[in-house]
């Protein structure tokens, strides 16, 4: 769908689920990359200067492969816990996939 900028009181709703990146070229990777892998969703971003936050509706997936190719260079997944002081959801990992969630719907 699109990249929307999210308010504070959309980000308030209680359906949103994503990760809080520390702002940069990787933030902007994942901004990229969370759209691609979810591709029938509107990405909402609420830029806070120091980090980013970034969410969409009750699901919100993010693959190694996609996050590579718009960061421009290998990257494991498991490093993106250092710039990511938090998220909101539920959260799944593999090597290959982080997807976060509301509620219980892994």
């Amino acid at each position: 769908m699109s990249v929307l900028e999210m308010d504070a009181e959309a980000e308030a709703s209680t359906n949103l689920v994503g990760p809080v990146i520390r702002s940069g070229d990787l933030a902007e990777a994942v901004i990229d990359a969370i759209e691609e892998d979810n591709p029938d969703t509107d990405v909402l971003v609420l830029d806070r200067d120091d980090y980013v936050r970034i969410h969409t509706v009750r699901s919100c997936r993010l693959t190694q492969a996609s996050l590579e190719k718009y960061y421009g260079q290998a990257y494991k997944l498991a490093a993106l816990e250092i710039d990511m002081p938090s998220f909101k959801g539920r959260l799944y990992t593999r090597d290959d996939e982080y997807r976060w969630y509301y509620e219980n719907e892994a």
